[in-house]
């Protein structure tokens, strides 16, 4: 009886390590077949889809991809789930849990943010540039947003990027204007000035998160500015109207 315990055992463990070996070897599958069609797109992970001989593979780029088991084809888009008198796009749910468990790392010290006045009912984060017009229309919807009880965390996003020179020595007018921002004593008020003139005075002398929240955009989805996040994880790309995204989020 011993030996034949001990063998039901040996048995289970190979069954647990065959099963294994199968998944990795399928990731690699994928991956192989990922980097011979297109050497730019690399495998961050590929997930079975639950019952399904579906895989959700997501590059290092943040994008998400759907594959069949041999990676011989691969869909680009979002993923819907049939339920009864519903469509649920999974893909979009995937993305919200995603950026609920980033929001979750996020440290208001490292925001500019400008708080509801009176009781705080939502907060939303904001991707933003010094440099864009709808960022700056959008902040004049500011007070708007804090008197309906919404508090704005800003995030900085660079459209132009950190560096301007390849030489990685020279830094971008994006970057420089927000850093600037956000070295101040004061981040609000700077803000308000740099959104209203596209000028600040430079102050580069502080170590202000700029280029983390450059690739935590990458992360959140963002692929332009503004990109606001709702408490939900989700992610509104563009300007919207102060009493329109209140509406939006339910106030």
């Amino acid at each position: 009886m011993a030996i034949l315990r001990t063998l039901g055992v040996s048995a289970l463990v190979l069954l647990a390590n065959f099963a294994v070996a199968q998944e990795i070897s399928v990731e690699e599958t994928i991956a192989k077949s990922l980097r011979a069609a297109q050497p730019t797109l690399i495998l961050q992970s590929a997930t079975q889809v639950p019952g399904q001989d579906l895989y959700e593979v997501e590059l290092t780029s943040g994008d998400v991809l759907y594959s069949t088991a041999d990676g011989a084809y691969f869909v680009y888009g979002s993923l819907f789930k049939a339920n009864q008198g519903e469509l649920v796009n999974m893909t979009a749910k995937r993305n919200d849990e995603k950026r609920l468990a980033l929001m979750a790392q996020l440290n208001e010290k490292d925001m500019v943010v400008f708080k509801s006045k009176g009781d705080e009912k939502a907060v939303i984060n904001v991707f933003t540039d010094v440099d864009c017009g709808y960022c700056r229309k959008l902040h004049r919807e500011v007070p708007r947003l804090n008197e309906l009880g919404v508090t704005v965390r800003y995030l900085a996003y660079p459209r132009a990027g950190v560096y301007a020179d390849q030489g990685r020595t020279k830094f971008t007018g994006s970057y420089k204007k927000l850093k600037s921002v956000w070295c101040d004593e004061d981040r609000p008020a700077a803000m308000n000035k740099a959104k209203a003139t596209g000028f600040i005075k430079e102050n580069l002398g502080c170590d202000a998160p700029i280029e983390a929240q450059l690739a935590l955009g990458g992360e959140f989805g963002v692929r332009g500015t503004p990109a606001i996040i709702l408490q939900d994880g989700e992610l509104l790309p563009g300007y919207m109207p102060a009493d329109e995204l209140a509406k939006k989020i339910g106030l």
